[in-house]
């Protein structure tokens, strides 16, 4: 694991992205079958398919971050179709457990926050050519992603928070 810190305006989103991941991993060994069942705010989506997206839908994001990390622009071709990339990796994922799903998060809490790491101050607001918008707005974007799937479950579990 890295020893540096995430540049300054980084931190914060490092910060969301462990304790969005500690808390999908705990809520995914926590439910029942029955309640993974229940149906979310995402139309057609149940509480399994927002764990399953959650930890399916985040390589693409870490490819892509790395890939900044590295100083080259990434193939954002990635983020085209969500819908349709969104149901491929619901259909690969469909058969993990819970606790395969809960490992993930885990890890992907440790890789996000050392790429993170591997950034700079001036990253944050750096736009390589070829992309629509800013290092920093692209990590933006994702933790919002977080907390919008972390509210779809949290609402499917009735959680005040």
């Amino acid at each position: 694991m890295s020893t540096r810190q995430a540049p300054a305006w980084a931190i914060g989103y490092a910060g969301g992205f462990v304790a969005a991941r500690t808390e999908a991993a705990s809520l995914a060994c926590s439910v029942s079958d029955e309640q993974l069942r229940q149906p979310t705010g995402n139309a057609g989506w149940t509480l399994r398919d927002e764990f399953l997206h959650i930890a399916s839908s985040e390589k693409d994001f870490m490819v892509a971050l790395g890939t900044l990390v590295e100083g080259r622009t990434p193939d954002l071709s990635v983020f085209a179709n969500i819908d349709e990339r969104s149901a491929r990796n619901l259909a690969a994922w469909r058969d993990r457990s819970m606790t395969e799903v809960a490992d993930t998060l885990e890890q992907h809490a440790v890789a996000l926050n050392e790429l993170l790491a591997r950034l700079d101050e001036a990253d944050g607001t750096r736009q390589p050519e070829g992309m629509p918008f800013a290092i920093g707005e692209m990590v933006r974007g994702y933790a919002m992603h977080d907390g919008y799937h972390l509210g779809q479950i949290r609402a499917g579990l009735r959680l005040d928070r």
